[in-house]
């Protein structure tokens, strides 16, 4: 699926800038090692002009005699240039520039049967700027685990005779497990209970080390992303609902928080379903948090939804009071 023009120019302008940083550095550790060994400048200002001279000859069809004569110069130079990096333990690579891309140079393009292609890098990069347009206001400084505190969760068993403060502590230790051992083929999860028990915070923080990893998040709440998805398609501007959906498909790990809290409509329960299936079958981790019973979550999306929710999810439910309350 296609991103806006928008997004496209945004990644070729941080991708030009890659490219432009990699040939600053190359020239700055060119330049330091031509002060250091001034015999390596002179031999790249001959290899310069004798490959500008072997373009004119080819140009105005000159002999291939003064064509053959400057080639086999230009290898001396090359094999004497290599020799004196050799004898100063210098590695060749540190004359040429190194690029992000590998494939493209950090171009965006590659070339593949003879066709001029889009680079997975320039995908990718659209990918990770449209998520972070989705995540602006990503609370991650206060949510992490160290923050955490299973103090506010009381020892006593509750109406159920369950101990807040025992499921609680599991729930946080299944959590740093999931982050310490997180990829990209890591089970979903659905964090089910009550408001002000943790289940944002906990999500965040493990949000926070997935992040550090290298892995890429998107944080959304229902309310706000499924307004926006509604917004954009019933005003008729499909290529942006395009680029939202592909985002929150295509990231690492998406957590959709407050899910039954937005408003319930034929296209939003459609949306719910078709981004959580399409993750699925893209084999990618969910996390979703939601206040609503079982029963609640059939009732709002379909027996078909929690279907799929349940085979797909490891359920945490969490127990206890509002723990803001107790704050």
């Amino acid at each position: 699926m296609p991103y806006s023009q928008e997004i496209y120019h945004l990644a070729k302008d941080r991708l030009s800038e890659r490219r432009q940083q990699a040939l600053r550095t190359a020239d700055y550790r060119r330049e330091q090692l031509y002060k250091e060994i001034p015999t390596l400048r002179e031999i790249n200002n001959e290899l310069m002009t004798i490959g500008a001279s072997i373009a004119k000859c080819i140009v105005s069809n000159d002999n291939h005699t003064s064509i053959k004569e400057l080639s086999e110069r230009s290898l001396a130079l090359q094999q004497e240039q290599k020799a004196i990096l050799d004898d100063n333990h210098i590695d060749k690579n540190i004359l040429e520039p190194i690029f992000t891309c590998k494939k493209c140079e950090d171009t965006g393009y590659v070339e593949r049967d003879n066709r001029t292609e889009v680079c997975d890098c320039l995908i990718q990069l659209m990918a990770e700027i449209a998520g972070e347009q989705l995540s602006t206001n990503l609370p991650l400084q206060e949510s992490t685990f160290d923050r955490f505190k299973l103090d506010y969760y009381s020892t006593e068993p509750d109406n159920n005779g369950k101990i807040p403060f025992n499921r609680m502590s599991n729930i946080y230790r299944y959590c740093v497990d999931y982050a310490d051992t997180f990829s990209i083929h890591s089970k979903s999860l659905l964090m089910r209970g009550g408001t002000g028990l943790g289940k944002t915070h906990l999500s965040l923080a493990v949000a926070n080390e997935v992040i550090k990893k290298g892995f890429s998040v998107i944080y959304v709440s229902a309310p706000e992303i499924f307004f926006k998805l509604e917004r954009e398609h019933f005003n008729y501007r499909y290529s942006d609902q395009e680029d939202t959906f592909n985002s929150l498909v295509k990231c690492d790990l998406l957590i959709l928080d407050d899910l039954g809290t937005e408003f319930i409509s034929p296209f939003t329960t459609s949306c719910v379903y078709n981004l959580f299936n399409s993750r699925i079958l893209a084999g990618k981790p969910t996390i979703i948090n939601t206040n609503m019973q079982l029963n609640e979550l059939i009732k709002a999306y379909s027996q078909r939804f929690v279907s799929r929710l349940i085979g797909a999810c490891d359920r945490l439910d969490f127990i206890g009071e509002d723990i803001r309350t107790e704050k």
